[in-house]
């Protein structure tokens, strides 16, 4: 075999080599979206969190309720944990209540998806991705289309938006 026909099988073996690879990571899809630490982020209360009320039945009477799911119950030693996820017009709630003080819940998850629900919370649906961006300050400059998580020491927030403007603001909280 000549040095010219060599040279050529290995070009031709590095591209097929260089070809199979871009294809596999193709097929692998784009990684996930960063998460990026923000110092103060909790669920309730603080610049980021959720304004709720404090009590069981204020947040049941916040709004006429759609439907609420029970996921879950779990049996403690004198009393019952219960899951439920309580969806409101544009708004649903994850949160845990108790048999022994039913006026208390624990914020599990929130989901806003109205603007309607613009009092609750400092990121707003309908508002302009900039906005947000301001508001989680320079954290968030890496992140144009607002696609990151923004986490504290255990619950964070989190976007989904279109067009420039915010559609979906996604809590997840720690509950004990």
């Amino acid at each position: 075999m000549n040095r010219r026909t060599l040279t050529a099988i290995r070009f031709v073996a590095a591209l097929i080599v260089g070809y199979s690879a871009q294809s596999l990571a193709n097929q692998a899809g784009p990684g996930p979206d960063p998460q990026y630490f923000l110092a103060g982020m909790r669920c309730v209360g603080g610049s980021y969190g959720l304004r709720l009320p404090a009590t069981l039945p204020a947040l049941n009477t916040m709004a006429p309720l759609v439907s609420t799911l029970i996921l879950e119950v779990e049996k403690h030693e004198g009393y019952t944990a219960t899951r439920k996820v309580l969806r409101f017009k544009g708004l649903t709630l994850g949160v845990v209540t108790f048999s022994n003080d039913p006026t208390r819940y624990a914020l599990d998850s929130a989901e806003i998806s109205s603007s309607a629900w613009r009092n609750i919370a400092p990121f707003r649906v309908g508002q302009r991705i900039e906005a947000a961006h301001k508001l989680l300050g320079v954290i968030a400059d890496p992140d144009l289309y607002l696609r990151s998580t923004y986490t504290g020491e255990a619950e964070s927030v989190r976007f989904e938006s279109r067009s420039g403007r915010i559609t979906s603001v996604i809590y997840e909280c720690y509950t004990g």
